[in-house]
């Protein structure tokens, strides 16, 4: 919209007025669903690369993200209140999918135990950050292509005879930021960063 309104300033007036309307009748809304489909999507491939959901993971006694005495603690808590039994290093190492379904069990517990916002706002945040920048690499690459084509009907005058004003290289600038901060920032390390930190949040809630 940025694009058309410095080139097509008369298409722009028409095109505004299309997408208060939008607005009004739930389009924007329908788009955000869109933008969380395709996180969604994208989420059982990320778990493979991660070796899987990070609030599973985290209860595995080989991953090192909490120290070895918290752990056997935390595992000894979720044992006796959602009366799922613990594996042993020895149990997971032989039988790591099983293990892997009561880590999961867990964590499915705590999800349910922490749904109150208020009382527990720090995993609601971190769940909130992590659903974004999810959704963020799902679109990935359709906000590439709009950059580019915004940055090219920028130059469509420009190519037709008109000048190369300063709100267009402006423009310009902050599409190729836009670009460059979606090709190099938005991946799936940076969503795995608060994945992970939505896992410590969850299982910290047993303290709660």
């Amino acid at each position: 919209m940025v694009s058309v309104s410095i080139s097509y300033p008369k298409v722009f007036s028409t095109f505004s007025g299309f997408v208060a309307i939008a607005a009004t009748v739930g389009l924007l809304q329908l788009l955000s669903h869109l933008a969380r489909d395709r996180g969604k999507s994208i989420e059982s491939e990320l778990f493979r690369k991660w070796g899987g959901m990070p609030s599973v993971t985290i209860f595995r006694h080989s991953d090192n993200r909490l120290p070895s005495p918290a752990k056997l603690k935390y595992h000894e808590v979720l044992s006796k209140i959602s009366k799922i039994k613990s594996p042993s290093k020895e149990e997971e190492l032989q039988q790591p999918t099983k293990a892997d379904e009561i880590y999961l069990s867990w964590s499915d517990y705590l999800r349910g135990k922490t749904r109150d916002q208020e009382k527990y706002s720090l995993v609601f945040k971190e769940n909130i950050n992590y659903g974004f920048r999810r959704n963020l690499l799902g679109i990935k690459w359709f906000c590439i292509l709009s950059s580019i084509i915004a940055t090219a009907l920028l130059f469509i005058p420009v190519y037709n005879g008109g000048e190369v004003t300063n709100i267009i290289i402006t423009a310009t600038i902050f599409y190729m930021v836009y670009s460059f901060v979606f090709l190099f920032v938005v991946n799936p390390s940076w969503v795995k960063v608060v994945a992970e930190a939505y896992g410590k949040q969850l299982i910290e809630a047993i303290n709660a």
